[in-house]
């Protein structure tokens, strides 16, 4: 086995909370080693003699584990001299929350749970953006694809997504008020693991979706809305990107350890490059064998070529303005109250980034 043991049992949780399983469902929790869903963390694997041991824990959301497989499977953590091993969790907020409880010094997760962290008194910094756009697309159910073609179309209807509060459903929010429409009078439903299959029977009228769902729903003859993936539409209904994804940490890590934060980053840098240069088929050859068990390589480097570019940025910064945009989502919600925004310069930083090689 590989120093970089890949841990699929919370990969599978995580999938199916996004409503993602079947074609791309990875093989069997029990053929797979066993990892706690919580926090606490396996200890790490023996690593090669002189490399720094490390854990990056992180939701294992299909399109964001690329970035991170990559930097893996290419050498690009060694090339640092760090042996790293990838921890798949249920979920961001516990990877969070392992993050601030010190089980792990950096973690891949969203600038969402980084805005909420911080305005709650724990402050933790992306240093490296590896996704600029949501993962999500506003799909229409096969069964109401002909009735429902704009946003002011769902006023009355059921919109599902994975969990109230979260990425999706603020996205969803955002859209409808800059829509002229109050989310109010849209029912919101969290489907977790549900969200593809209670779309296509027609239970919800609309649904946040992911990849591959996206591409298994349009198949079905559901409609797309939106595509937040797409920066084009990101720009027309939000007007820029949106600060997803990242590399996380604390401010005693960059504080303490900040050479040790450099390589990290250059590792993710590294891997973004090699993305925005790269077939898709090429990338979709370094994803593990467990994550694409009964899944279809193929199609994941159809979805790579059509979104990658939109998606991962090549030189990993962060923009002040695509962050501002997730502030606004959360403030506009009510997560945020308006004496409780945190600076944005607490949030990120690219210090790291622009030094990368």
């Amino acid at each position: 086995m590989s120093r970089f043991r890949v841990k699929s049992v919370s990969l599978l949780v995580c999938l199916l909370t996004l409503g993602l399983a079947g074609p791309w469902a990875p093989a069997r929790a029990e053929e797979k080693d066993k990892l706690s869903l919580g926090v606490a963390l396996p200890p790490h694997a023996a690593g090669q003699q002189g490399q720094q041991k490390l854990d990056l824990a992180f939701c294992s959301q299909l399109l964001c584990v690329i970035p991170f497989e990559v930097a893996r499977a290419k050498g690009f953590f060694a090339e640092e001299g760090l042996d790293v091993q990838l921890v798949y969790m249920k979920g961001g907020p516990p990877a969070v929350g392992a993050l601030q409880t010190k089980s792990v010094d950096f973690i891949g997760t969203t600038m969402d749970l980084v805005v909420k962290s911080t305005a709650g008194g724990k402050r933790i910094v992306m240093v490296a953006s590896t996704a600029r756009l949501p993962f999500f697309a506003l799909v229409v159910a096969p069964g109401e694809a002909a009735r429902i073609k704009s946003p002011e179309h769902l006023v009355g209807k059921k919109v599902g997504v994975g969990n109230l509060g979260a990425t999706d459903h603020l996205l969803v929010q955002l859209l409808l008020r800059k829509s002229g429409i109050d989310p109010e009078k849209v029912s919101f439903v969290s489907l977790g693991p549900n969200i593809l299959q209670t779309l296509l029977v027609g239970q919800v009228e609309a649904a946040m979706v992911q990849e591959p769902a996206l591409t298994l729903a349009s198949r079905k003859g559901a409609r797309v809305l939106v595509n937040f993936m797409d920066r084009h539409q990101a720009q027309t209904v939000l007007g820029g990107q949106y600060q997803f994804m990242g590399l996380i940490t604390r401010p005693d890590v960059i504080a303490q350890n900040p050479s040790l934060v450099q390589g990290m980053s250059n590792a993710i840098v590294k891997a973004n490059r090699f993305i925005s240069k790269e077939s898709g088929s090429t990338i979709a050859a370094l994803i593990p064998e467990s994550l694409l068990v009964g899944g279809d390589p193929a199609l994941l480097g159809e979805i790579l070529d059509q979104f990658k570019g939109h998606l991962y940025p090549a030189d990993g910064r962060i923009q002040s303005e695509d962050v501002a945009r997730v502030i606004e989502a959360q403030r506009a919600s009510g997560l945020l109250p308006a004496a409780g925004v945190p600076e944005l310069s607490l949030l990120f930083t690219n210090e790291f980034v622009e030094r990368s090689r």
